[in-house]
């Protein structure tokens, strides 16, 4: 019997398909932590055993050489005022976010996964990992589900297998 690994049970929600009674997430503005914008919101990962959302996703629009990043959902506020994602997390620790490529993430075995999620947490919040406790704490941290995510905020029929596929900026030409 084929085991269905983690990662393959995660599926991806474009940001216009979300409720936008909170804001209008379609290429909603993503700031970081000192309010530099860091790029637009292309969209979030949900894990669809439970419906909970895990990740934003992140297109950078080419400022650094990853094109999109995940975020975990609890490093985001949304600022209703300025219109924008808001990160707790600084230009320079995106850089070092390991990049998300929808071809090869699909593949991944729990233990790639596992390896992604640990090259994430050391560029994110290195002194999370001194200790067991600590990382349990930030684990929940990181996915905290946020206020603003409503229990209606999107149609289940919407989410789709990540996968690969041409997301905004994207050339289609080979």
């Amino acid at each position: 019997m084929e085991q269905t690994t983690y990662a393959s049970r995660l599926r991806y929600l474009d940001a216009d398909d979300v409720d936008d009674s909170v804001v209008d997430f379609t290429g909603l503005d993503v700031r970081g932590v000192d309010g530099s914008s860091l790029g637009d919101l292309d969209g979030f990962l949900v894990d669809a055993t439970s419906g909970r959302v895990l990740y934003t996703v992140v297109d950078s629009r080419g400022w650094f050489t990853s094109r999109r990043v995940l975020v975990p959902i609890g490093h985001a506020t949304v600022d209703r005022q300025k219109g924008a994602l808001c990160l707790d997390v600084a230009r320079e620790t995106l850089r070092n976010y390991p990049a998300f490529d929808e071809s090869r993430f699909r593949e991944f075995s729990d233990e790639d996964f596992r390896t992604y999620e640990q090259r994430m947490a050391e560029a994110c919040c290195p002194d999370d990992l001194d200790e067991t406790s600590a990382a349990t704490d930030a684990a929940r941290r990181h996915f905290t589900q946020p206020a603003w995510w409503t229990a209606g905020a999107y149609s289940v029929d919407r989410l789709r297998p990540v996968e690969s596929r041409p997301y905004r900026g994207e050339s289609t030409k080979d």
